[in-house]
């Protein structure tokens, strides 16, 4: 907690486009096994969500 504020600024900074100091550069990012493209599974949780709602 005590360094969110400092880390926020650092990230800010990077999106900013100064990212000399970005503790996050080098990093690769995976990408998440078995999403290509556009969300097609989200309005199947919302309705399977909405179906839990009116159950209980």
């Amino acid at each position: 907690a005590q360094l969110s504020t400092h880390l926020g600024m650092i990230i800010a900074d990077a999106i900013l486009g100064r990212p000399d100091r970005n503790p996050l550069k080098g990093f690769e990012w995976p990408a998440v096994p078995g999403h290509f493209g556009k969300p097609w599974f989200l309005p199947l949780v919302g309705m399977y969500y909405k179906m839990l709602d009116r159950v209980r």
